[in-house]
């Protein structure tokens, strides 16, 4: 395999499920361009100077240990102790960092965060659940290094050997439909594995990734935001709108192609 010609970008998953809801995010971090003297530049390192940065001001801002990792379900339930003064924030401060975690996210590549939800009824491929929300993922991962001329890597969260099992099928086959409903041979589906990923899905402990920590964040964000579109979500939830923490990431971060009605890079399958 050939490196593309415009280098290589990492895709960092997470998943958020709560029966019957299920739930994938990704976000992407460039890690490999083109210079212009025909050299390669890394440039993973200066995403990772920002995300230190965004992690630091949240921590100053909002009073919040700068170590401790981010649970998206930790910080609306208000555990984790995750004041300075080693207390559980109060419902208020929960919402506020929460949103001010993803509207910080401007140093993020536009258009670099989507998502896919299953419903009970879902189904993609024969799978349901959350491996029908990640085919749903692999699927617009593979356009986005199609159209881009990019390779991709992948990190999932530790602990989820299925999902790379799920990842090397795609690797091989991956069927996919066409936006004008059929392919020009009459089939409804075309079989576009993910052939610009050189190499196997890693796992990540996200502990140590701010990058997961991130993913982490939108997930739960976007599922909440699901559940209450779908009359489930606590009315005790609602009120503190923790259904509108998802939508306070910046507009231009979020990746629209092939979301059809929706605007806001969460994908139905």
């Amino acid at each position: 395999m050939d490196l593309l010609p415009n280098g290589m970008d990492i895709f960092y998953i997470d998943e958020s499920e709560r029966h019957p809801l299920s739930l994938a995010s990704s976000i992407i971090i460039p890690f490999l361009r083109p210079k212009g003297d025909g050299g390669w530049k890394f440039v993973w390192q200066n995403h990772l100077d920002e995300a230190t940065a965004w992690r630091r001001n949240l921590s100053r801002n909002h009073s919040v240990r700068f170590r401790e990792e981010l649970h998206g379900y930790k910080i609306l339930k208000c555990q984790g102790l995750y004041h300075r003064t080693h207390r559980n924030l109060a419902p208020i401060e929960a919402v506020n960092f929460y949103k001010d975690a993803l509207a910080t996210l401007t140093w993020l590549p536009n258009a670099s965060v989507f998502s896919a939800f299953a419903t009970e009824t879902s189904e993609l491929m024969g799978h349901k659940g959350i491996a029908a929300c990640l085919f749903g993922l692999f699927q617009r991962m593979r356009k986005h290094c199609e159209t881009n001329q990019r390779n991709g890597l992948v990190f999932f969260d530790e602990g989820h050997i299925s999902y790379i099992k799920l990842y090397r099928m795609a690797q091989k086959f991956l069927p996919t439909g066409s936006s004008l409903g059929r392919w020009d041979n009459g089939r409804l589906t075309k079989n576009m594995p993910l052939i610009q990923f050189p190499k196997d899905a890693s796992m990540k402990v996200s502990e140590l990734s701010y990058f997961m920590q991130i993913a982490d964040l939108i997930s739960y964000a976007a599922r909440i935001k699901i559940e209450q579109e779908l009359g489930k979500l606590a009315a005790k939830r609602v009120a503190r709108e923790h259904h509108t923490v998802y939508d306070a990431l910046p507009a231009e971060k979020l990746r629209t192609v092939s979301t059809k009605k929706r605007r806001d890079a969460i994908v139905p399958i």
